[in-house]
């Protein structure tokens, strides 16, 4: 037996299993669930992401706070535009950056903020950059007091928040500056990761997969140096989670 074959034999043992995986199977399902499975357990996690919202919101938010998440409960779109006006102005910001999400525009993100004497910007739509733009956005991103964007899901188990950066949604918006606000819609809380791989592993078969993804667990730390936790160092500072109620 080649060394190659050895060594996948004893993984196979190793894991429990009594055949080894052909590679010539589709790299999509194989060694996973068949495809209609993938497909039906990414359609119950949207389900019991809807049915469930109120109960996941609150679980999300508990955990949140927890990790370090500065947690507010939005009852509706102008609560929450007051909400992230009072954050910019607790900041003096006099910079904003924010992404493209929908619900930015549906709670007037934009008035809310310029009402406070702050400067807001969105990030680009069309994702055609030069070298020259893609510099010139980076500077802004580090240079601006706060980004601001939506969420794609949370976390209800970890107080975990989903980003996939895409045309409009720059990953820089929610970790170049020294303060993020994210707002988190009803329905958009999975129970935990289990369910969001759910949806991930139904994206790859189906050829929607994002090229990346960012899971936002409270403030930026490290404890490299000294083996002291510091807070802030290749990140936000401070972070807030925005959840809007029920419609």
């Amino acid at each position: 037996m080649a060394d190659r074959d050895q060594f996948i034999s004893k993984v196979t043992e190793a894991l429990g299993r009594t055949s080894i995986i052909d590679p010539s199977l589709d790299h999509a399902t194989a060694g996973f669930d068949s495809a209609e499975t993938i497909r039906t357990n990414a359609q119950t996690a949207i389900s019991d992401a809807r049915e469930y919202s109120t109960q996941l919101a609150d679980e999300v938010a508990l955990a949140a706070e927890t990790i370090g998440w500065k947690v507010h409960r939005a009852s509706n779109a102008e609560d929450a535009g007051s909400i992230i006006a009072g954050i910019c102005e607790e900041k003096s910001a006099k910079s904003v950056l924010r992404s493209s999400h929908k619900v930015l525009d549906d709670i007037v993100v934009d008035k809310a903020v310029t009402s406070t004497g702050a400067n807001i910007e969105t990030t680009a739509h069309d994702g055609k950059y030069g070298q020259s733009e893609i510099e010139e956005s980076k500077a802004k991103a580090f240079s601006t007091d706060v980004g601001i964007t939506g969420v794609d899901y949370a976390i209800a188990e970890t107080g975990t928040v989903v980003l996939h950066p895409r045309s409009g949604l720059s990953r820089l918006v929610s970790l170049a500056p020294p303060t993020h606000i994210a707002v988190l819609c009803p329905g958009e809380v999975l129970a935990s990761m289990d369910e969001l791989f759910a949806m991930e592993r139904n994206d790859f078969i189906n050829g929607e997969l994002s090229g990346s993804m960012n899971l936002i667990s409270g403030p930026s730390k490290t404890a490299d140096i000294e083996g002291t936790t510091v807070t802030g160092i290749h990140g936000p500072l401070e972070v807030h989670l925005v959840i809007l109620g029920e419609e």
